[in-house]
This record gives C-alpha cells, sequence and structure tokens, in this order.
C-alpha cells in the first residue's frame, strides 16, 4: 500500500471498475501510463466476495464502470 499527498490545485479522480477481464486490465495499462491525468483504478469481480469493500469504494469512485456493459478502454481514452 502507498499513500498519497494531494494538494491545490491537484484532483485525483477514482475510477472502479467491475467484471474486468485480464485482458481488458492489461490493455488499460499503456493507456494509463500514455495520459497526463492521474487516477486511482479500483477493480472488482464477485468472485472477490467482499461487499462492504465495494460499498465503500464505490461510494468514493468518482465513476463506476461495469466491463461487461462497456469497454474501460473507451473512458480512459476520452
Amino acid at each position: 500500500m502507498h499513500s498519497n499527498f494531494i494538494t491545490p490545485p491537484d484532483y485525483v479522480e477514482s475510477v472502479l471498475i467491475l467484471n474486468a477481464t485480464q485482458e481488458q486490465i492489461r490493455s488499460l495499462v499503456p493507456i494509463i501510463k500514455s495520459i497526463d491525468t492521474p487516477y486511482n483504478v479500483y477493480f472488482y469481480n464477485d468472485e472477490m466476495n467482499a461487499p462492504e469493500w465495494l460499498a465503500k469504494v464505490k461510494g468514493t469512485s468518482s465513476v463506476t464502470l461495469d466491463a461487461n456493459l462497456t469497454n474501460p478502454e473507451e473512458f480512459f481514452a476520452k
């Protein structure tokens, strides 16, 4: 684990991605590395069986994407 120290005017958006496949996660790495906007990206699928964690992260995330319904790459490529 690590911590971020953030001061104005910086802002780090948190994105929760549900049900991403390993291939989708791998394809996001170069995209996220190439953009200037910082993100905290959380991943979750039902096999993780951590509903309390999911609720906490969902409550603090700016965006929730379901990889079954949309390609996460499209969000970061905008």
